[in-house]
């Protein structure tokens, strides 16, 4: 599903909103935007599934 959500993205242009606190799944995405208490704290462009663990762990997630 994954695969295909990104294959959407990238070959018809199109946006995808995800919520999810899987690091390997957020790595699927360009832009990966990190909310505390309904608030943008951070985001990483062109994550990967380390760098989304990593701001995960420093915000206590």
């Amino acid at each position: 599903m994954l695969t295909f959500l990104r294959t959407a993205a990238t070959e018809h242009q199109q946006s995808i909103v995800m919520v999810t606190h899987d690091p390997r799944a957020a790595a699927y995405a360009d832009r990966v935007v990190f909310l505390a208490d309904g608030r943008v704290v951070d985001e990483l462009l062109e994550p990967t599934a380390d760098g989304v663990l990593e701001e995960m762990r420093k915000l206590g997630g």
